[in-house]
Formats: C-alpha cells, structure tokens, sequence
C-alpha cells in the first residue's frame, strides 16, 4: 500500500468519527504466513517419514538438516518481510508525525492583526490618487455651483430634478397628443382632399406636429422669464407670449380649414388661400360645435405641450445642469469612498475567517497527532503479533519434522542428539515504536495550540480596531465635498 493512500485511508477514517483504524487494511499487508500450507509445500512429513526410515540425520550429527534450513529459510524470509512492512509502516506513521508542526500557524496566527493593517493601507493607498482626483474636481464643480448661486441670486435650495421617467412621461403624453389630434382633424381634413382619409391624415398630422413643437420649445425658452437678468426675462416672456400666440393661431387655421374644406369642389384649389380668403373677409369658422371643439382642443393641446417645455427641467435656466454636474461629481467621491469601505470589510471578514481557520486547523492538528500516536502504538502490537506467528511457525514445523522422523526411525537408529535442543532463531532488530519522543512533541504542539487559542480573540479585537480605525479615516473625506 502507498504511502499517499495509506495516509488518505487514515484522514479518512479520522475525519469520519467511526473510529476505525488503518490496521485493517494494513493487516493485508502483513505477508500471510499459513503452517499448515508451508508444511504442505515442503512436504515435511513425508520427508521427516522418508528421513527417519533411513535414520537419516545420523545420531552422531549436529548440524540442521536441508528440510530443516528450507523451513527457517522459508518462514525466515517471510519474517523479515513482516519486519520490513513495520518498518513501512513506521515510517508512514512517523512522517504524518513528524510533518504536523503549530510553529508556522502559531506565527502566522500572531501577524494576522499587522497583516490587516498593511493590507488596509495598501488598499486605501492604491486608491488615493483617484479618489482625490474626485474630491478635487467635486470641489471644483461646487465651487461653479456656488458661484452660480451668487451670480443669480439662487437660495441654497437644490433644484427640481427632473429624471428620466419624467421625461419619458412628458414626451409620451405629446406623442398621444399628436397623434389624438391628427385623428380628430384628419376626418374633417378628408372631405376637401382628393387623397381622402390618408391625405387628410397627414395634413393633420403635420399641423398637429407644427403646433405642438413650437409650443413645446416656446415652453422651454419661457423659463428665462425667471433669470435674474432683465434681457433673458424679457426673451423668456416674448417666448411665451409667441407660443400662446403660435398655439392660438394653429387652433384658428385649424377651425378655418375645417370650414373650409368641406366646400372645395376642385381638388386642386389652394386650402391655405381660402383659408386667408375667408379669414380677410371676416368670415367666422366658429358656425359650429366642431369648430369651436377642433380650435379648442388644438389650442389646449398647444399649452400643454408648452408646459410640458417649461416644466422639462428646473425653472431656473441652467441651473439644474450646473447642479447636476455637482452632484455626479460629488457621487463618484461617495462611490468611490464605498467601494473601499467594502474592500476594507471584505479584507476584515476574510483576516477573521483565516485566525478562526488557524484555530480549527491547529486543533485537528492536534488531534491527528494523537491519532497517529494510537496508531503507532496499533502498529508495534501488530508486528510483533506477526513476529511471534513467524517464530512460532518455524518452531512448531521444525519439531514436527523431528517427531515424525523420530516415530519413522529403526530401533537400531536412534535420533541425533541435537533433536532435544530447542530451535535457535536468528536475533533482527525490532523497529522502534516508542513514543516517548512524539509524547514531549504534543505538549510542545498542545502548549502552541493553547497560546494559539489565547491570541484569537486579541487579534480579533486588533483586526476589528483597525478597521474602525481605517473607516473613520474615510468619514471626514465625504465632508469635503
């Protein structure tokens, strides 16, 4: 068996909690020493048999016979074979011993807390150079907004901020507006027209369109009525009055060519000259509800869409832009101040997850040195239980072989005396199992997992202070702009 599976089977098993210990397996590995099988194999009866019928070994040798050999050459191989998988053994034993050593984690475990801090500086470092960038040109952007104020007599309130959705609305509703009234006028616009409901669709469709852009646009220059300046107030007004006027002028030719139109007989009249026509003659379109209806809705369309314009953002000219420059200036210091508050968090949880993993790594340590321990205490039971088989066998199948060959021998051959003597085995040294030496190591490591355990939670509060400590140097960097 390989040292890695051997050392995996013991992980294993450990980390299991069954209990079970790699002896089993290692018992495969022990080779198998079977007497009966052996004495099959050197057929030592029938020789003792044969030999004692020919009072062979003579009485007067004193030397082993080659049965006697085969059997201490054969038992004797597979003895030293049992010495040498202890011996194995041993050795896999003695390096999972010997590899398990708490100094490492023990220092590492008392940097922990002066690690955070380097690491922390070096992320607050790395990100001063961008991150004052931001505070300097928010700095600059609030200046601009300040002196903005100043310029246009604007209190510190912020400005309206009108979003996207908002604007997303506002442009849906002119488009419904538009394409409401080019429906509505689009029926009475097909009378007079040779192109019938499409010609008049899209004549509707281009007045509709006229009307409701210019008073859109009208809208958005009417907010320089509220600068501080008396020429843009005065181009702000002048826009407004040009849109209402513009939206009630659309309104009229809109009823004109409603009355009109019905009475063209030649498709290729001018509409807009007898619109002129009846408007020089003083000619009232408004004989009707649906004159009065189209100029109406076409007038309240227009100012909505004009208020629509002046609404589009703060009422100040330009002060929602200057603003809004401020404030995204001003987020991406915020931003960028969050991102490393959360590298800095992310480093705190990822330095207390590593004293709290050195912790538990330095326990199991500990308790798979005392496993290996019982192990190597399992393995010399183990050994000499096989040692003892081996001496045995050989004793055992030796003696059998003298008494058959006693019982075989002639009255007038008697057996050597050397047959009484008891079997001499040869002396191998026996692998050291002893655990004096890993016992004065575990209080060493114990003494080193105790004083791991007592640095935890100081090193816990030194990560966790320093931290604290890193953020508030982040707080007063938001205040700057």
């Amino acid at each position: 068996m390989s040292f890695l599976k051997r050392l995996w089977q013991a992980i294993k098993s450990f980390l299991s909690g069954t209990g079970k210990r790699v002896e089993d397996e290692d018992e495969a590995s022990f080779p198998k020493i079977d007497p009966d099988k052996i004495k099959a194999d050197l057929k030592i009866i029938e020789t003792a048999r044969t030999h004692g019928g020919k009072g062979v070994p003579d009485f007067r040798d004193t030397r082993l016979t080659e049965t006697e050999h085969q059997i201490q050459g054969t038992v004797g191989k597979l003895r030293a074979a049992t010495l040498k998988t202890g011996e194995r053994w041993l050795t896999q034993i003695q390096a999972r011993l010997d590899g398990i050593d708490l100094t490492k984690e023990f220092n590492h475990t008392i940097q922990l807390g002066d690690e955070f801090v380097r690491k922390a500086d070096g992320i607050l470092s790395s990100a001063d150079g961008e991150l004052q960038e931001a505070i300097r040109t928010a700095k600059a952007r609030k200046a601009i907004l300040e002196q903005f104020r100043a310029d246009n007599r604007l209190p510190e309130a912020p400005p309206k901020i009108h979003g996207l959705v908002d604007h997303i609305f506002k442009f849906s509703v002119l488009v419904i507006f538009c394409a409401l009234e080019s429906f509505i006028n689009a029926n009475f616009f097909a009378q007079g027209l040779a192109g019938g409901f499409l010609g008049g669709l899209m004549m509707a469709l281009m007045a509709a369109d006229l009307n409701l852009v210019v008073a859109f646009f009208s809208g958005r220059l009417l907010i320089n009525k509220n600068h501080v300046s008396g020429v843009r107030k005065t181009a702000g007004w002048f826009a407004g009055l040009f849109g209402f006027a513009w939206t009630a002028c659309a309104g009229i030719v809109v009823a004109y060519l409603r009355f009109v139109l019905p009475q063209v007989d030649d498709d290729g009249a001018n509409q807009l000259a007898l619109v002129w026509q009846n408007l020089g003659a003083h000619i009232s379109p408004f004989t009707d509800i649906e004159g009065i209806a189209l100029c109406a809705i076409t007038v309240i369309f227009g100012l909505v869409a004009m208020y629509h314009g002046y609404t589009w953002q703060d009422r100040y000219p330009g002060y929602e832009k200057v603003y809004g420059e401020y404030t995204e200036a001003s987020g991406d210091v915020i931003e960028l101040i969050e991102e490393l508050r959360e590298k800095l968090e992310d480093e705190k949880k990822s330095m207390i997850s590593q004293l709290e993993l050195k912790a538990q790594k330095a326990e199991e340590s500990i308790r798979y040195f005392k496993f290996s321990m019982g192990e190597k205490s399992v393995a010399k039971k183990k050994v000499t239980e096989h040692l003892v088989l081996a001496d045995n066998t050989i004793r055992a199948l030796i003696q059998a072989y003298r008494y058959e060959n006693q019982l075989a021998r002639p009255a007038d051959k008697p057996r050597p005396d050397y047959f009484n003597d008891p079997v001499e085995l040869s002396d191998q040294d026996f692998p050291d199992f002893g655990i004096e030496s890993d016992e004065k190591r575990l209080r060493t490591q114990e003494q080193m997992l105790r004083q791991i355990r007592d640095i935890v939670e100081p090193t816990r509060s030194q990560i966790q202070s320093s931290f604290t400590a890193k953020f508030d140097q982040l707080k007063p960097l938001e205040s700057l702009v």
